[in-house]
């Protein structure tokens, strides 16, 4: 295939040229979410392939390796193929389990948020990487997603909880306040008590803090207490985000095990070897 040189690296350049060599090849992970018609992080709109330098393919008899394209010599079974506009894809579940063993957290977490897939049907697709991944990677990668984090903040948060054993809490749960319904970080129902990350990049600009001010406004009037945590409080000060998280727990929800701050951090990316 030939192409004008500005083009020889677009993604959408990189999929056609995939097609036309082999079109039995399966395309996965990020183009693949984006061709599901995710819109990738920090970008705005569907089908823009902002950002995304490679793409990454299976086949079940070929296995190739170039600039910008890499096929891997996997079986895929059929029930977690799809089409679209010809092309082969591997389900928004296989990318997704994908990405979370290679660390890709922000693609996940935007998945997640967009729901184009739950922690519930990634586990479903499981079977789909049997003998492509060591179990343990594919399991600490299920674990994590069944936290169901829609932001790698939000994703510290609750690796800490679950690290402490602090209970009570839900991810992004659906709450009732008043005539609305709210989404929040998380949710512990018996205190009503909610945590929300809360990032320059969104709660930072004019609307962004009012809206948050508002939101917050409304749930205390319906009885909810929240606690607004900035990332760079979690990244600089675990211990005393979950101190003052537990101050306001029942006594069956609190920490069951204490760390330092140096093993806070490690648990926050995701070293549980401490």
């Amino acid at each position: 295939m030939i192409a004008a040189a500005a083009l020889a690296h677009d993604p959408t350049t990189l999929i056609r040229a995939l097609w036309l060599w082999d079109p039995n090849t399966i395309l996965t992970g990020k183009a693949a979410l984006i061709m599901h018609g995710m819109t990738a992080p920090n970008t705005h709109h569907v089908l823009d392939f902002t950002g995304i330098t490679s793409i990454e393919a299976c086949s079940l008899t070929r296995h190739l390796s170039r600039p910008g394209i890499t096929v891997h010599r996997w079986h895929i079974p059929d029930r977690f193929i799809t089409y679209r506009e010809h092309i082969r894809l591997t389900t928004p579940e296989v990318c997704v389990l994908i990405l979370a063993i290679h660390g890709n957290w922000d693609w996940v977490c935007e998945a997640l948020r967009q729901r184009l897939v739950s922690p519930g049907s990634c586990r479903a697709a499981r079977k789909s990487l049997t003998g492509r991944y060591p179990k343990t990677q594919v399991d600490q990668a299920l674990a994590d997603i069944a936290l169901n984090a829609w932001s790698i903040p939000e994703l510290h948060m609750a690796r800490l909880l679950r690290a402490t054993g602090i209970t009570g809490h839900k991810s992004n749960h659906e709450i009732h306040a008043g005539n609305r319904i709210y989404y929040l970080d998380q949710a512990f129902n018996a205190e009503k008590l909610a945590t929300e990350i809360d990032g320059r990049t969104i709660h930072g600009t004019i609307d962004g803090y009012e809206h948050t001010m508002m939101r917050t406004a409304h749930l205390e009037q319906h009885g909810w207490k929240i606690l607004h945590i900035t990332p760079t409080m979690l990244r600089h000060h675990p211990h005393f985000v979950l101190d003052w998280i537990t101050t306001h727990l029942h006594i069956r929800h609190k920490p069951t095990r204490h760390y330092t701050e140096p093993q806070l951090r490690h648990i926050m990316t995701g070293l549980d070897s401490i």
